[in-house]
């Protein structure tokens, strides 16, 4: 009987023993497998960032296509320059393409008080949204759109980005036909070029950037002209950020 019992004892260890070098291994496999799919999310991360690289570099390498009048850096008008800067994006020379304070705000408010994603769009930011991607309120964009205005800071001058959009952001449309820029939108809604613009003419550009449908001159005028006044009193409160 004992003899039965030593039996069934050793082979209860045997069998322990095949179970826990087995499940060992497995856990070794899957330890290793795991490795695996790290490595590769990392690979494909890295070639996805590369391929978005070479999208921002070939699109902006290229001349700029707008109808109409275009401006060099140098040639904008330092008054519309900060202005600009004042309203849409004050600390535009600090940040690398992207805010992070104000994309955190963002995300809280979309996941803990459901608000819709908006805001937080460096003029970066802007410019890739305006010239590559969609205007679809999502996250997948948003983030995608970050990574992108990063990409485009590392590889080109602050002063080229921000006269790029300057030179190609919407401000209207004339029968049909897209009205880009602040030189042609001078041309179009004051028929002189911008540096003949007053303060207040600059500052109604500037308030058209917050929607030209909305606050079109022709059929909202009261609307563009409160926008005017708070783009100009905040142009003249802050101080001014290129000199």
């Amino acid at each position: 009987m004992l003899e039965k019992v030593h039996t069934s004892t050793n082979l209860l260890k045997s069998y322990l023993c095949v179970q826990l070098s087995t499940d060992l291994d497995n856990k070794s496999k899957i330890h290793k497998w795991l490795k695996y799919l790290a490595l590769l999310n990392i690979v494909a991360v890295v070639l996805y960032i590369v391929y978005l690289n070479n999208v921002v570099i070939k699109s902006f390498s290229k001349p700029i296509t707008t109808e109409g009048y275009t401006y060099s850096y140098e040639s904008q008008p330092i008054e519309l320059i900060n202005m600009l800067l004042i309203i849409e994006d004050q600390a535009f020379f600090k940040h690398i393409g992207i805010d992070f304070k104000e994309i955190l705000r963002v995300i809280r408010d979309h996941y803990l008080y459901q608000k819709p994603i908006r805001g937080a769009s460096t003029i970066t930011q802007q410019l890739i949204k305006n010239t590559l991607l969609s205007r679809e309120q999502t996250m997948s964009r948003k983030l995608k759109e970050a990574i992108m205005a990063t990409l485009l800071e590392l590889s080109f001058e602050k002063e080229y980005i921000l006269n790029r959009y300057m030179n190609t952001v919407y401000l209207g449309q004339d029968k049909g036909k897209s009205i880009n820029g602040f030189a042609n939108a001078s041309y179009y809604y004051f028929s002189k070029p911008i540096e003949s613009l007053s303060l207040e003419e600059m500052a109604s550009l500037v308030a058209l950037l917050k929607g030209p449908s909305y606050f079109n001159p022709d059929k909202y005028p009261q609307r563009l002209r409160k926008r005017t006044k708070l783009v100009l009193s905040l142009y003249k409160k802050y101080k001014k950020i290129v000199n």
